[in-house]
């Protein structure tokens, strides 16, 4: 398949050190993660994960127990990504 069309997006320039840092690691550039991810989204007919806004009743200390718990459950939940990788 042709890939000529183009997607834009802006970014802070740390967060983007930071993720080149993480895909290199992974053995992908920006374009192959963006693709993964328009994949999954068509797969998905939808965002690869739910988004919620936190309840009311969290603090900053159960903050991050809350996403940390919610990240394993949407990888427990997004199988279908390691057979995608491998296409």
């Amino acid at each position: 398949m042709n890939k000529s069309a183009i997607v834009r997006a802006m970014i802070e320039p740390k967060k983007k050190e930071r993720v080149s840092k993480i895909l290199s690691r992974l053995g992908i550039n920006h374009s192959e993660a963006i693709n993964i991810y328009y994949s999954l989204i068509e797969e998905y007919k939808g965002l690869p994960f739910n988004i919620k806004l936190p309840g009311k009743d969290l603090t900053s200390e159960t903050i991050n127990q809350e996403v940390v718990g919610y990240l394993k459950e949407s990888i427990k939940n997004n199988y279908h990504l390691g057979e995608l990788l491998a296409k």
